[in-house]
């Protein structure tokens, strides 16, 4: 019975860079997001008037970032 597939990548110097290129993009967001998410929980805690932290707020905190981003720049 075969469980998985086993696949191996040989990617050329632009493949790789690429790739190299696409994990740092997925790990700065993924850092982004977790302390942005504590930041929020921590006012939260801090003040419970303020809306729980959510994955609405972080998207929509998100899109602020990045609207503040491109008007800089």
């Amino acid at each position: 019975m075969i469980l998985a597939h086993k696949i191996a990548l040989d990617p050329n110097n632009g493949q790789a860079t690429y790739f190299a290129k696409a994990a740092g993009t997925a790990r700065f967001a993924y850092n982004w997001a977790l302390v942005e998410w504590k930041r929020q929980y921590e006012a939260w805690k801090l003040d419970n008037s303020l809306q729980k932290p959510s994955e609405t707020a972080l998207r929509l905190r998100q899109q602020q970032d990045l609207f503040d981003l491109w008007v800089r720049a």
